[in-house]
Formats: structure tokens, sequence, C-alpha cells
């Protein structure tokens, strides 16, 4: 049945639609004028990528110069060129930020494994070598010292020389697991002849003749590791 009435309006509707249209101008008009006027926040200073290797090497050489009362966040920062803020942000302490630096900056034993007990002795020999002749290498004599004198020293290198044993220790039981060594084998006396080695040849060098014994280190590192090897071959 067809309706004779007009259709509905909705009357409402339409008369608010003007309103409404006007108000969203409004409310237009009154972000862009606020966004205008708002100043823009700063950002800061964007972050410095090699903050941690700056950081890290600083805190080398300032604990392989003086030890544990030469090591100050006030050096770390002027010598690094690195806000005390920031330094603050990344390490608690002294402790924590040297035990930072030391699993970045010095031994590295885990990355070592040549596929043979000869190849591994040589490339730690090396590895040692290295590090106590290079620009840190000081830094086992005073931990050495400042272990024994300052507690917060040995409490923040305790994992580091926990894992580094350790990872030394791999060495050798993989050298015996790979028939290369005898079951009765001592681990730490191995470890104690090469470190203990390398360590007196390199203190007893009259610096004179630093340069040449350091050109030498190839054939020295051979003989050493050859020594271990028929010491404690079956």
């Amino acid at each position: 049945m067809f309706s004779l009435l007009p259709p509905c309006r909705n009357v409402i509707a339409d008369e608010l639609r003007p309103l409404c249209s006007q108000t969203v101008l409004f409310a237009r008009r009154k972000i862009e004028v606020t966004q205008k006027a708002e100043p823009k926040i700063s950002q800061g200073r964007p972050r410095d990528p090699n903050l941690e290797e700056k950081v890290f090497h600083t805190t080398m050489l300032l604990y392989s110069s003086g030890g544990w009362q030469y090591l100050t966040f006030d050096r770390v920062s002027k010598e690094a060129g690195v806000g005390k803020a920031a330094i603050y942000r990344r390490w608690a302490d002294r402790g924590e930020l040297l035990s930072d630096a030391l699993d970045a900056k010095w031994f590295e034993v885990s990355n070592i494994d040549t596929g043979t007990l000869k190849g591994d002795l040589q490339a730690l020999a090396q590895m040692l070598f290295n590090k106590l002749t290079g620009t840190y290498g000081h830094t086992s004599f005073f931990l050495q010292a400042d272990s024994r004198k300052f507690p917060e020293v040995r409490k923040a290198t305790v994992h580091y020389r926990s894992r580094l044993i350790r990872e030394a220790m791999t060495i050798v039981h993989r050298g015996v697991s790979r028939d290369q060594l005898p079951l009765y084998i001592n681990p730490n006396l191995v470890m104690d002849v090469i470190v203990g080695a390398i360590s007196n040849h390199i203190a007893t060098t009259p610096p004179e003749k630093m340069d040449l014994m350091i050109a030498d280190a190839p054939q020295y590192i051979d003989q050493l590791v050859a020594m271990v090897l028929a010491g404690q071959s079956k």
C-alpha cells in the first residue's frame, strides 16, 4: 500500500548539521593554532654508538697505568670525552665498569679452537703474548695486586677470572677428548707452564731488548708449546 504522506525527514539532524560543521571547522583551526604555538620538544643529544668502545678503551688505559686507585669516573669521563651522566646511566660503580671493560678488552679464550691441541695452545700463547706486550700490558700486574688489597676489585673480577679459567681448562679437556693428551693430565699444570713462562719471559726482558723479544715471539711460542706437549705425551 502506497503512503500518501510526504517522506519523513530527520528534522533534528538537518538542523544540527550546519552547527556540527561549524564546530568541526573551529576544532580544526584550534588544533592548527595549537600545533603552531607549541615548541618542538628537543630529543637531546643523539646517542653515541661508540660510547662503550671509548669508555672501555679509556678504562683499560687508566687501569693499566695506575691500577684501582687511578681509575675514577671523573678521569674516564675526561679522557674518553663522555659525560659522567652517560657513564652513571650504564655502570653503577667502578667495579662494574672494570668488569665489563675486561670482558671487552682483555684476555679472550672462548674463540680459540683450531682443531688441534697444538694449534689451540699456540693461539692461547700468542694471545697472551700480544696482550701482555700491548697497550694494556700492565693490567695483569695491577689485577693481582688490587685483588689482594681491595675487596671491591676482587668482587668485581671474580666472574671474569672464573670464566677465563673455565675457558682455558676447556682447551685441555678438548685435547683429552681428541686423544691428544692422556686422561691423567693436570689441566692447571698445563696452563701454569704456558702462562707462567710467557709472563716471566716478558717481565724479565730488559726494555732495550723488548722489540727483539716481540720479534722472536713466534719461535719462542713454538718451542714452549712443543716442550709442554712433549712433557705431557703418553
